[in-house]
This record gives structure tokens, C-alpha cells and sequence, in this order.
């Protein structure tokens, strides 16, 4: 039983597949045969065979189209404006319906929609595009074209406007996702006790100014402390050279050490007044 149900679960959705395959080519023949008849001029004959097409497959967008067409060859506005509209339902950017209702709300008058539907067309349209200067042509007989390539343009400006904003928060993300690494970095080589590195790399937080004025603030109190800790360290070991030069009577070397280890003190000492 068990082994019978692993065979349905892989064969089932194979056969369904293959039906929806059979079931779309047989759509397409129908449509074929309508629209060889709707050519011929016979457009009673074709209607059955638009209608069984959809009726096979109802996500058949162009036979939709094709109805629509039909019933407005034969003067049925009403039923073509709807065929024509359930053909946008299915796809929004199915673009001879959008040109079918531009055209059938001019016979209308109705210039708000015929407008709305030949602008989609134009601006969906590529440069050079037949359809794109036949869309253009219809909105400047129809006194829109001026509006809507304002509208246009606006919308574009607007677009460019999201997309700026866009990179900007990405370019804000990316640089504090960077500090925050090297801010990672320096923390880490400070308790190591590597000051050289952790001034390194939290001088790089600073210099990278990222929008986060917690991570800031704690990168300066770090850099600042990695500081005199540094400066403790060349102290320590220039004195600690000095005596050692003392002791092989090298008092020139001595002399040298002890300034380099005084320096660090007085700049130390220059740093903590600074705080004060």
C-alpha cells in the first residue's frame, strides 16, 4: 500500500502536467480555427470556437482579446470592452488589450480612460516601437500628450528619487556594517594588548563616520584608551632600555631611552589634562 502511494506521489504531478499541456494545446487550436473564420469574415462562425478556447482554458489571454475584438467588429461594445478587460485581469501588461479599449473609449468619447490605456501602451512601448508613436500620435490628437508626459516625467523624477534614496541607505548599511567589523577588530586587539592594531583599526571606525553614535562613542573611548596604553607601553620599555644601557655604561643610549620614555609620560600626561 505503502509503496503504491510513493508511485501516485511521483506520477501524479507528472500526468497532471501533461494534461495541462494536452488541455492548453487543445485551447490553441480552437483559438487557430476562430481566428482563421473571424480572417475569412465570418464572424458568427468564429465566436463558438473563441468561446471554447477560453472555456478549455480560462487563463487564455489572447483568445479573450480575440473575443473582444469580435464583439466589437460587430458592434457589442459592452461585451468587447468586458472580453477586453478580463484579458487585462489575467495580465496587466498584455498590451494589445490595453491598445483594443484605448481605441474602443475613443469611440466612446471617453477620453479620461481612453488616455489612461494609451498611455500604458506608450510608456510599456520600446524606443522605435510601431505601437509606442501610434500611442503618442492618439494622446496629442486626443490634447493629453502634453499632461501626460508631465505626469510622466514626474513619475520618473520620482523614481529616481526612491532609487537615490535606495542606495544611500544601502550605501549607510554597507559602511556601518564596516565599522562595526573593524570596530570588532580593534575591541579585540585592544584585550589583546595589541595597541598598534586596535588604534589601527578603530582610527578606520572613525574615519568611516557611521551613522551609529553608540558604535562612535564607544570607538573613541576605546581609541583613546588603546592610546595611553600604548604610550604607558613605550615608556615602560625605553625606561627599561635605558637602565639596561646604564648598566653597560652606554650612558648616550641612556640618555636617548629616557627622553623617548619621558616623551610618552608628557603626552600622557597631555592626554588625561585634556579630558579634565
Amino acid at each position: 500500500m505503502r509503496t503504491l502511494l510513493v508511485i501516485l506521489l511521483i506520477f501524479l504531478p507528472l500526468s497532471f502536467s501533461q494534461a495541462q499541456d494536452l488541455t492548453q494545446e487543445q485551447s490553441r487550436k480552437y483559438r487557430k480555427k476562430g481566428y482563421r473564420l473571424q480572417s475569412m469574415g465570418d464572424l458568427e462562425a468564429a465566436l463558438p470556437f473563441y468561446q471554447k478556447a477560453v472555456e478549455i482554458d480560462p487563463g487564455y489571454v489572447q483568445a479573450y482579446n480575440d473575443l473582444g475584438v469580435l464583439y466589437e467588429m460587430e458592434g457589442v461594445l459592452g461585451e468587447a470592452e468586458q472580453y477586453y478587460k478580463q484579458a487585462l485581469a489575467i495580465d496587466p501588461d498584455f498590451m494589445p488589450a490595453h491598445t483594443n479599449l484605448a481605441f474602443l473609449y475613443e469611440k466612446k468619447n471617453n477620453i479620461k480612460k481612453a488616455t489612461d490605456h494609451w498611455k500604458k501602451r506608450y510608456i510599456k512601448g520600446k524606443k522605435g516601437d510601431y505601437w509606442k508613436e501610434v500611442a503618442r500620435q492618439h494622446l496629442l490628437k486626443l490634447g493629453t500628450y502634453p499632461e501626460v508626459r508631465k505626469e510622466m516625467m514626474e513619475e520618473k523624477a520620482a523614481s529616481l528619487s526612491r532609487e537615490l534614496i535606495y542606495q544611500r541607505e544601502q550605501k549607510r548599511l554597507e559602511v556601518l556594517e564596516e565599522a562595526k567589523l573593524h570596530f570588532k577588530l580593534g575591541e579585540r586587539a585592544f584585550q589583546e594588548k595589541d595597541y598598534p592594531v586596535a588604534i589601527k583599526e578603530l582610527r578606520k571606525v572613525l574615519s568611516l563616520n557611521p551613522s551609529d553614535l553608540e558604535l562612535k562613542t564607544k570607538a573613541r573611548k576605546v581609541f583613546k584608551r588603546a592610546k595611553r596604553f600604548q604610550l604607558r607601553q613605550e615608556a615602560f620599555v625605553n625606561a627599561k632600555d635605558a637602565l639596561d644601557y646604564m648598566e653597560n655604561n652606554d650612558y648616550l643610549s641612556a640618555t636617548a631611552k629616557l627622553k623617548s620614555a619621558l616623551n610618552a609620560v608628557f603626552r600622557i600626561t597631555q592626554s588625561e589634562s585634556a579630558q579634565e
